[in-house]
């Protein structure tokens, strides 16, 4: 069974190797495509529709110090090397989770706040995001997503023009009514602020989009991350707002890079990074093996022969195929000759076949069995042949032995002296 399982997997597993490949390929073109569409969304190194590489260069265009921080924000924000704050940018959503425990994350933070530092929070609008692992973000539900498909696609494409709002707008001295608006993906979450708090932007409904508030000594900005993305930043209403920023918060700006997936070489190298590269090249090389061992055949094609039904003949074949493959032919002519003498006391046997069964091969073994019947067969012609067993046993003076014939039963002695010439297993191993 083994051999015709081997023999018939080439063929399966080639054409299950055939469906794994085109399912790679195509799980690979799907990744590629979204990714070329979205790129890494809030990254400032994303040329992709949500990346903020158009905001960065915009920034450093108009002379400001931007830092990307690849490690984790408390060595950056408590390290030797900086000397003053400045605004600590965290854009929405993160492709990687927050590196190191929370609790340093939020010690960071407030350490930033307390020594002045300003801090711009770039919201996803996802009630899943990450910020809101941050004690910093307070949101509120925007909306309810509706139950009906036909009504889910429209709720999730829809477009907010977010207007400036009466005190920010005077702040940057610029009239309410004249403000351009700016153009948005809807978010499902918004900030929720204090009263004290300066609101930037509104949503259709009225609803703060955008605000300034103090938080542990700094201040905190905080907007939707669709605002200044690349895809956005053309609009006059978008490009403004990051100019009015630039101008609040100083030039001094470090965008949060580490948890959009860039990390120095020594983080990098630190922690499961360098076992994690080398578990993945194991696993290939293991993958690499496994394909080239099912592709290839696994020995010569054969078939196993049918099964041969259980019955008192093949048995009895399988047994004598084994003698005649041992050699025990000369054994076997003997032991019927003794046995055919043993059950039918009248049978006469030529000295000739014991000379013959001496030195017995196949041939001979049959040519023996044959006589033996011949003459068995012989004996019984004219009647019944009990009579006549019966009539020579007692001119032989064999009358004790037909008495006992008599009284044991003609009838079991008839079978055993048909089943003479059937040599048994017991006495083939007794031979043995």
């Amino acid at each position: 069974m083994r051999g015709l399982a081997v023999a018939s997997m080439p063929g399966t597993g080639r054409r299950w190797l055939a469906v794994a490949a085109a399912f790679v390929v195509a799980a690979a073109l799907v990744a590629a495509l979204a990714g070329g569409r979205g790129g890494s969304r809030g990254s400032t190194i994303s040329r992709g529709a949500g990346g903020w590489l158009a905001a960065r260069r915009y920034l450093e265009q108009r002379g400001a110090r931007v830092t990307l921080v690849t490690e984790p924000l408390g060595r950056f924000v408590l390290g030797e090397g900086v000397q003053a704050p400045g605004v600590l940018a965290l854009v929405f959503p993160w492709q990687s989770p927050p590196i190191g425990d929370l609790g340093d994350l939020e010690e960071a933070i407030d350490a930033h706040l307390g020594r002045g530092g300003d801090l711009l929070l770039a919201y996803s609008g996802e009630e899943a995001g990450a910020e809101r692992l941050l004690g910093v973000w307070r949101w509120r539900q925007a909306g309810v997503v509706p139950l009906a498909p036909w009504r889910w696609r429209s709720f999730m494409r829809r477009e907010w023009q977010l207007r400036p709002a009466a005190g920010g707008a005077a702040r940057r001295g610029i009239p309410a009514g004249a403000a351009p608006p700016m153009l948005v993906w809807a978010p499902r979450v918004l900030p929720e602020v204090g009263p004290g708090a300066l609101v930037l932007l509104t949503a259709p409904g009225g609803e703060a989009a955008a605000a300034m508030f103090r938080y542990h000594g700094g201040r905190v900005v905080v907007l939707p991350a669709d605002a200044l993305c690349n895809s956005r930043l053309g609009e006059a209403g978008n490009a403004d707002l990051l100019e009015s920023l630039l101008a609040t918060l100083g030039p001094r700006w470090a965008f949060d890079e580490v948890h959009h997936g860039l990390v120095t070489a020594a983080a990098a190298s630190t922690g499961l990074g360098r076992a994690a590269d080398l578990m993945l090249a194991h696993l290939v090389v293991l993958y690499l093996l496994a394909v080239l061992a099912l592709a290839r055949r696994q020995g010569p094609a054969w078939h196993e022969p049918p099964a041969i039904g259980g019955s008192a003949a093949t048995f009895l074949l399988g047994l004598g195929a084994l003698h005649h493959r041992l050699g025990h032919h000369a054994e076997a002519s003997r032991l019927l000759l003794r046995r055919a003498r043993e059950l039918d006391r009248g049978l006469e046997l030529p000295a000739e076949l014991d000379r013959q069964a001496a030195g017995a091969g196949p041939r001979e073994l049959v040519e023996i069995a044959r006589q033996v019947a011949l003459l068995r067969r012989a004996g019984n012609t004219g009647g019944t042949g009990r009579a006549d067993r019966t009539e020579r046993a007692d001119h032989g003076g064999r009358a004790d032995h037909s008495g006992r014939a008599d009284h044991s039963g003609r009838g079991d002695h008839a079978v055993r002296a048909d089943h003479a010439a059937t040599p048994t297993r017991s006495d083939f191993g007794e031979r043995r």
